[in-house]
């Protein structure tokens, strides 16, 4: 990039994209930088961008995307630390073709002020965050178990999304006393009870989806009806919160429809209960599963996938 960018008085967003060389000099004066969305670049080496992100004292929406998809270029960072006392939004998405693959790279988040948090991080690799005392929403997709600070943050949250499903069991510590929304992308047979634990720790819950993002169905869970223990006692959300539940993607299994029915039965308060069947069924499976649905009440069916926006 051009050095004079990195000491201009009035620029307010800047947004390099795809294998531009960040050789940040010092030192960095960017005074009013509000936004600053790096994607696919390449840095000059492992301070590029710290020495970048010190220079932006207001900066409030910071984008970082990075990838090592095969024909990239490395972009010669494997800590990568964002430490910005004035940032609100932080969306951070390092995707990784191979499970295999061992990678060393991490991320640091050092953000007090944050409210809104996007966060995806493939296998490998690590990622520590200080408290967030702010936080508001939080999309979380990682491949690691959070350390406990983000668990302490999630605990003020109002609205949290959860991919992959395996990270129910590790966010059950958490107390979500002030949380409204809560999704989920897919939910598997052994992870019920985990999920039933989950809301029982989200007393002010009012709107719960789930998401069955994959239309492949395992082998092993076609053959074997899968099916889970009901508990006994009934999260209080459920009893006294709850208004409004949906599931898309509903692709017929024997536990999807227990849990559904477990949640829609048990929901007092509930106004509304949607289910969308999966796209990709034949029409006569489809027809299958409307007419399972039908035995539990409140429940509305539909093939049309709904609009995501209105929920969040």
């Amino acid at each position: 990039m051009p050095k004079s960018l990195y000491t201009c008085k009035t620029l307010a967003r800047l947004s390099p994209t795809d294998k531009i060389l960040v050789d940040v000099p010092f030192p960095v004066s960017l005074p009013s930088l509000t936004r600053l969305e790096l994607s696919c670049v390449v840095y000059r080496d492992e301070e590029s961008h710290v020495r970048l992100l010190s220079g932006c004292p207001v900066l409030k929406d910071l984008t970082v995307l990075r990838s090592d998809n095969v024909g990239r270029v490395d972009d010669n960072v494997r800590k990568f630390r964002v430490k910005v006392p004035s940032l609100l939004n932080l969306t951070y998405s390092f995707r990784q073709v191979n499970e295999d693959d061992t990678d060393d790279r991490s991320l640091v988040i050092d953000t007090p002020a944050l409210k809104y948090l996007n966060i995806i991080h493939g296998w490998g690799g690590s990622c520590s965050m200080e408290y967030m005392p702010h936080l508001v929403y939080a999309y979380i997709c990682v491949r690691f178990y959070p350390d406990d600070n983000l668990l302490r943050s999630l605990s003020s949250i109002k609205y949290l999304q959860l991919d992959p499903p395996d990270m129910v069991p590790w966010c059950n510590a958490v107390n979500y006393s002030q949380l409204i929304k809560f999704s989920i992308d897919d939910i598997y047979a052994d992870e019920c009870e985990s999920l039933v634990v989950l809301l029982s720790n989200c007393p002010q819950l009012k709107v719960f989806m789930v998401e069955s993002m994959y239309d492949e169905i395992d082998q092993l869970e076609d053959q074997v009806p899968v099916l889970w223990n009901q508990p006994s006692s009934v999260p209080r959300c459920l009893s006294s919160r709850l208004k409004l539940f949906r599931w898309t993607g509903y692709r017929g299994r024997e536990y999807e429809r227990e849990l559904i029915r477990y949640i829609v039965e048990n929901s007092k308060c509930l106004k509304k209960a949607e289910v969308y069947l999966n796209l990709s069924s034949h029409p006569e499976e489809k027809q299958k599963m409307a007419e399972e649905l039908k035995s539990i009440p409140k429940v509305l069916t539909s093939v049309l996938k709904p609009d995501r926006r209105d929920w969040w």
